[in-house]
């Protein structure tokens, strides 16, 4: 049986590897600072947020592919279904009792982490671009 953090890893590089490569700079970008911005505003606040910048539908526009590829992601893994949304996961954090709510935000940060991880290894940073910025 696998580990937490090896399935962490291996569904992180699978969804990095995926990314399109137009949207590619723009999600690198938006994978790089959703760990902080789940630890400064909270996972009710970063899905609703990731979710309005996603748009209706499918995206278009590479910034807003970025924020639906990341968004549907974060809700499929902090939900555990694999056709949960960005919508079903800010409707469904709206609803959740504490002790819900504490261990999706935790599930949501590890997530945040090796997406991280796997964005600086598979996409190059733009140049120009500071690398020890969050």
């Amino acid at each position: 049986m696998a580990r937490r953090d090896q399935n962490l890893a291996v569904v992180s590089w699978q969804l990095v590897d995926g990314v399109p490569t137009p949207a590619r700079p723009d999600f690198r970008s938006r994978a790089m600072n959703l760990g902080p911005m789940l630890v400064g505003s909270g996972l009710a606040a970063t899905a609703a947020f990731h979710e309005a910048k996603a748009g209706p539908g499918r995206p278009t526009k590479p910034l807003n592919q970025a924020y639906r590829i990341l968004v549907d992601a974060l809700a499929r893994h902090v939900l555990a279904t694999s056709d949960a949304n960005g919508k079903a996961l800010v409707l469904d954090v709206g609803t959740m009792d504490i002790a819900d709510y504490r261990r999706a935000s935790a599930d949501a940060r590890a997530f945040a982490l090796w997406v991280r991880r796997a964005a600086e290894a598979l996409i190059p940073a733009a140049a120009g671009r500071d690398e020890a910025r969050p």
